[in-house]
């Protein structure tokens, strides 16, 4: 059985017309029942950190010094820049939910249209997109709009392995001015983007030097700027750093880190395949492995150094994120399932774009079609663990909201139930300070 794709009928043919529109048909149905679970689930009240962000949102506190306040292991001024403008704008934490959705859903869109093109016709496999990024096994991030950073990490890190992808000698310059601007705000969306930072960096700095060697010098010292930029930005980013108080020092144990990590890894897929997370991480670092391999034999074609060195880069950099989880969440007390977190599955997930656009490129389906099929068979687990986790999170703040608008105090809405059950555990302080705020700017829940 060929591992290539048949190359009939013609692209433009009546039938890959009909797929085409069957395939957008799924993107959309996902895009509306991501929407759907944000609208009927998601509420208008901060969810956990955020209550931490309420006095700046609402003018108590300056804006600029909370833009690069280090929040845990992070500094993220950029996805803060964009919570600070959207609630500003809408006086609404739904906001970032709808944004999360929109921002997926584009991604989605784009990466089927393009897998497309790279083949030069669709195939069902296309499909997926919109079923790994868009089901409400995402619910994590879906009902926290600040989750926004670990979005925006998902879809700057896919944009530089797609342009990894397509770069040449020929359009290296341009290429190489996009990889710089996207790492560059990648590096502004928190720790996780500061580990891709050192070897997309080296994979830039080669890009300069083939450009230099074409002739244009100028262009390639704009390169080479931009490929120093966020390596600058490091030596910033840690003046006056401090390690987060509640967190253990990074693990050394060998096996509790790969065991987080191989967590990390596998929840790319959805929180829906956890039960065998073992053996779904197995699958993963074996393709990964198989994909290594083919992209390091087109090394030996001179026009493709520059991809191949590139999507190395941008893979080893993502596999580095999931291993620097490994190691800083390993010494928590709890670690057996500290890497089974549903927010973490966007932070890995562009491994699984850069491998099926790889094999997808190289006009091999197999393992596009595999990634599809387990993307389906996660997809009802998925879905169940976001009802269930959605609905509880909704009956949290609908207990919240009736106790406010009875006319508790703050104190003694976060010591009852069901605040103090609940998913805001441990914001009891940040909560006491912010709903005297929320409830006199009349914002969400607490408007009454």
């Amino acid at each position: 059985m060929t591992q290539t794709y048949t190359s009939f009928p013609p692209a433009t043919s009546a039938t890959f017309r009909a797929l085409r529109r069957a395939l957008v048909a799924v993107w959309a149905i996902f895009t509306l029942g991501a929407l759907a679970f944000v609208v009927m689930l998601g509420t208008n009240a901060p969810y956990a950190d955020e209550w931490e962000f309420v006095p700046a949102l609402l003018g108590e506190e300056p804006t600029l010094p909370w833009l690069w306040q280090q929040h845990n292991e992070h500094r993220m001024p950029l996805p803060r820049a964009i919570v600070f403008t959207y609630f500003k704008l809408t006086h609404d934490f739904r906001a970032g939910m709808v944004l999360q959705v929109a921002m997926l859903s584009a991604l989605a869109l784009y990466l089927m249209r393009l897998a497309d093109t790279l083949r030069g016709k669709p195939h069902w496999a296309d499909a997926f997109f919109p079923v790994s990024l868009l089901h409400i096994g995402h619910w994590e991030n879906f009902v926290m709009g600040y989750q926004v950073c670990f979005v925006l990490f998902a879809v700057l890190a896919t944009s530089l392995a797609v342009i990894a992808l397509r770069i040449t000698h020929a359009n290296g310059f341009r290429s190489g001015v996009l990889a710089g601007v996207c790492l560059t705000l990648l590096a502004l969306t928190g720790g996780s983007g500061l580990v891709v930072v050192p070897v997309v960096s080296a994979w830039l700095v080669f890009v300069a030097v083939s450009v230099w060697r074409r002739g244009a010098k100028s262009r390639a010292i704009v390169v080479f700027l931009l490929a120093v930029l966020p390596l600058a930005y490091l030596r910033v980013y840690f003046q006056g750093y401090h390690k987060p108080e509640h967190h253990p020092q990074p693990s050394s144990d060998v096996v509790r880190v790969a065991t987080v990590t191989g967590e990390v890894l596998a929840v790319s897929l959805g929180m829906g395949l956890s039960a065998v997370w073992w053996l779904v991480a197995t699958g993963l670092v074996a393709v990964g492995a198989l994909t290594l391999a083919l992209v390091v034999r087109r090394w030996k074609e001179p026009d493709e150094r520059l991809s191949v060195a590139g999507l190395i880069a941008v893979a080893a950099g993502v596999t580095g994120v999931s291993l620097a989880i490994g190691v800083g969440r390993a010494g928590f007390d709890s670690w057996a399932s500290m890497g089974l977190w549903s927010r973490y599955s966007l932070l890995a997930w562009p491994l699984l774009a850069v491998t099926y656009l790889v094999w997808v490129k190289l006009g091999r389906k197999w393992i596009p079609i595999s990634l599809c099929v387990a993307a389906a068979l996660a997809f009802p687990g998925n879905t169940g663990v976001g009802m269930v986790t959605g609905a509880r999170v909704a009956g949290d703040y609908a207990g919240v909201a009736a106790q406010a608008g009875s006319g508790l105090t703050a104190e003694q809405i976060v010591k009852g139930k069901p605040f103090s059950e609940s998913s805001h555990v441990g914001q009891e302080d940040r909560a006491v300070r912010a709903i005297p705020l929320l409830r006199r700017d009349r914002i969400g829940i607490f408007a009454r």
